[in-house]
């Protein structure tokens, strides 16, 4: 509908609407409708037979060139032709399959258009977008915590593991803050005093499931048996600046028996910091291509990330595919860097996020997005930008 309507603003102009690119046949048909799909069937098949029939009198024509003249001609059916009557046999099959060609050209001529024109539509660029106000360290864990627990009690979910924390900041090293990870215990215990269940004796460790059944979270804890059992809640804090003291901090909750993540909650904030940090950080993907809607729209889709890709990156596309789409994103290996033990389980992951450090604005920092799927070759989704808009200076 948006291509038809851009194509009436460039006729208003006194332009010529460029044509949509064109697609393989065989992506085409992935566009067009149940009606339009039979009546491209039906167009191939007269244009396979038309192919037919003229190769077949074009190659009765060169074996007639190439072939000793013969005065009383091959016989068919027991009658004798002469080579000028092979030859206007020949060139009446060339005619007739090159009108069976004809026949069937405008109809593939307009579905081609047609699927063109909606592959356009579908790929054209769209953008995901969140801005994360400040808020004071204790605020953040609070509100982060409670929204979280809303979402566990209306996923059905009865038992809560909170397995750990792990920061990155300024110096790059990851650590698994007992600070963090006892600041969240506290909020969460504050807010509901029942739903966490109580930290394994033996503490926290990915092992990974037997014949791929579902994965325990310590060797004294039995495996969830089915999805919505049992979910699992960790926090990552990132630094966004270079000293390290402003970040987000990311609370997630995941089901233990799929091991992928339902619900991601994030604020700006400052690590243990008494008051907000200035600014606002403004997170945006541009998708060049509508890469995540069509995942979206393609099924069951769980993704991981490369080894290469960017932790921040990493996390900011985690956030935003739970948030804003439904592409589903794997847990195990976030489990994996959290609790230890492993190695994180890779079935059902079918493409695997790359975000790579870019060029960006002071102020910024910017990624570039790849997705890698299982066996396959990178294919470029976009760029990611993250950038702190400070508040305007008063006059």
């Amino acid at each position: 509908m948006y291509a038809f309507l851009a194509s009436l603003i460039f006729v208003a102009a006194g332009e010529v609407a460029p044509p949509p690119p064109a697609i393989p046949d065989p992506e085409a048909v992935r566009y067009l409708r149940s009606n339009e799909l039979a009546e491209w069937n039906s167009a191939m098949r007269i244009t396979a037979a038309g192919e037919t029939r003229a190769k077949t009198g074009q190659s009765i024509l060169k074996t007639l060139g190439g072939a000793v003249a013969d005065s009383k001609g091959p016989k068919v059916g027991g009658l004798t032709e002469t080579p000028e009557q092979v030859k206007v046999r020949a060139q009446k099959m060339i005619d007739e399959g090159n009108a069976q060609i004809q026949q069937a050209l405008p109809s593939l001529v307009r579905l081609r258009a047609a699927a063109a024109a909606r592959a356009a539509e579908k790929t054209k660029p769209v953008s995901f977008s969140a801005a994360i106000a400040p808020v004071a360290w204790n605020v953040a864990v609070t509100q982060s915590v409670v929204r979280l627990q809303k979402q566990a009690r209306d996923l059905g979910y009865a038992k809560v593991h909170f397995v750990g924390s792990i920061s990155l900041l300024g110096d790059g090293k990851l650590n698994r803050p007992e600070e963090l990870s006892a600041d969240i215990r506290a909020a969460w215990t504050k807010a509901d005093d029942k739903s966490l269940a109580p930290v394994p004796a033996e503490g926290y460790a990915y092992v990974p499931g037997a014949d791929k059944g579902a994965p325990a979270l310590s060797k004294g804890l039995k495996p969830a048996t089915a999805p919505k059992q049992v979910a699992i809640v960790w926090a990552d804090y990132y630094a966004v600046t270079a000293e390290g003291a402003r970040g987000l901090l990311f609370l997630r909750l995941a089901d233990a028996h799929s091991m992928q993540l339902v619900a991601s909650e994030v604020a700006f904030t400052e690590l243990g910091a008494a008051a907000a940090p200035a600014g606002t950080c403004q997170v945006s993907l541009r998708d060049d291509r509508s890469f995540l809607p069509r995942l979206s729209e393609g099924g069951d889709w769980t993704l991981g990330f490369d080894r290469a890709s960017n932790p921040l990156g990493s996390a900011l596309l985690a956030h935003l595919s739970i948030t804003q789409s439904k592409v589903g994103v794997a847990a195990a290996p976030y489990v994996v860097i959290v609790t230890g033990g492993g190695p994180a389980s890779a079935e059902g992951i079918r493409a695997k996020w790359r975000a790579v450090t870019d060029t960006a604005p002071a102020g910024s920092i910017a990624f570039h997005v790849s997705s890698i799927p299982t066996g396959g070759e990178a294919v470029d989704v976009g760029q990611l930008t993250l950038k702190i808009a400070l508040p305007a200076a008063t006059k």
